[in-house]
């Protein structure tokens, strides 16, 4: 170092180390793609996504859910798929209602939903028996909230993660019991019928990514193309396991 204290050995080697850890951070970062956030456009003329998830191969049985509590009451279930675009930068504004989690006859309804990031969740109970609603990261469980719903008429709003991802839901007061919901950073997600029908509107002109989610089969991607005013038939087929 010049006209200073001169830098010890253990110094330089010190700033050598920092010195690449910084290189090598920044070269990781760039390595990755950032995101634009979405922007709320004006869609006119937009296309629809409409389409049908079906299964191949045979269905596994069905296991049986072992009520193990209240069992004078407790029993039932949902099952949907999540269908979602992919990556979409622009377009519709979010709903502003918030999503509906519902703990009724000992089961979450519904099962499978899409929230758009900075949304809020409406927890409520339609049940005389005692529930929680435990909302927890699926990656890493870790818990987000734990809301008690104490009698038949409870509910109360709460807001979601700020950031995208998988959401599990659980009631540890009746083990069977869960929910799912999968935070996107856009609005163009829907969630399968009963006949795996589903249907994405005011989707602004483009080639996009679609997939389907579900919870026991997976998940499968394919390109689909929206002409402006027009209509694009899906339909996507997921593996039994």
């Amino acid at each position: 170092m010049h006209g200073g204290i001169g830098a010890t050995p253990g110094m330089q080697s010190f700033v050598a180390c920092a010195s690449v850890a910084i290189v090598g951070a920044l070269a990781l970062l760039g390595s990755r793609p950032v995101l634009a956030a979405y922007e709320v456009v004006t869609v006119t003329n937009g296309g629809t996504v409409d389409g049908v998830v079906t299964l191949s191969g045979t269905a596994p049985n069905a296991v049986p859910i072992k009520v193990t509590k209240n069992q004078d009451y407790c029993g039932g279930g949902l099952e949907n798929v999540l269908v979602y675009l992919k990556d979409i930068a622009k377009g519709k504004a979010a709903p502003t209602e918030p999503l509906a989690l519902v703990n009724e006859h000992c089961m979450f309804s519904p099962r499978v939903q899409g929230a758009m990031v900075g949304g809020s969740v409406k927890i409520s109970s339609n049940d005389t028996v005692l529930h929680n609603t435990h909302p927890q990261n699926a990656e890493t469980n870790a818990t987000i909230y734990n809301i008690a719903l104490p009698f038949k008429g409870f509910s109360v709003t709460k807001p979601l993660p700020g950031n995208p991802g998988l959401i599990k839901v659980k009631c540890d007061a009746h083990e069977w019991m869960h929910a799912w919901i999968m935070e996107l950073e856009h609005p163009y997600y829907t969630t399968t019928g009963a006949d795996g029908h589903f249907t994405i509107k005011d989707v602004p002109p483009g080639t996009y990514t679609l997939v389907a989610w579900h919870e026991a089969a997976g998940e499968k991607s394919e390109p689909v193309v929206v002409a402006a005013g027009q209509t694009a038939k899906s339909k996507i087929t997921l593996a039994a396991k």
